[in-house]
């Protein structure tokens, strides 16, 4: 008994078991997603899959960020399959329930805050090999949700 106690402590202090909400909120932002035919495609690697299958190929990471002394939290899905450019699912809680915010297809996407210390994504333009171009957008926390604010174009 005293070694399941230890399993549990263990489990709840690496935050696995809280990443990105319960059971039934990951499955309702995975039902979000499977809705959507090109994340499907993606994660599924095939024209469709069933809910069961696509949620096995999802990985779940959370973020907190403040804002106005309350803590804002991000849960950023992506596919378990690796590419250089490909979906992610953006949700954010404010009051414990995640909502979802948007879809960005792209090289990646960085979580953070800016210098006012509002919560912020940086969603990387597409990867293409043949361009030396790329561009960054920027989504600002309005106290509701992720709005864009900005797009910039980069180069190489």
């Amino acid at each position: 008994m005293r070694r399941f106690f230890i399993f549990v402590s263990l489990l709840f202090s690496s935050g696995l078991v809280f990443a990105c909400g319960t059971d039934i909120q990951r499955e309702r932002m995975a039902e979000r997603l499977h809705a959507d035919i090109d994340m499907q495609k993606f994660v599924c690697a095939a024209d469709s899959c069933p809910i069961s299958e696509f949620e096995k190929g999802l990985k779940f990471y959370k973020y907190k960020e403040s804002f106005r002394g309350k803590v804002i939290l991000i849960c950023v899905i992506e596919s378990a399959l690796n590419a250089k450019n490909s979906y992610t699912g953006i949700f954010a809680a404010k009051s414990g329930e995640f909502e979802f915010q948007f879809i960005s297809y792209g090289s990646g996407i960085k979580v953070g805050a800016n210098k006012a210390g509002v919560p912020m994504i940086m969603e990387y333009g597409v990867s293409d090999p043949d361009g030396s171009e790329y561009s960054l957008n920027q989504y600002l926390w309005n106290g509701e949700g992720f709005i864009s604010y900005q797009n910039v174009p980069l180069c190489n």
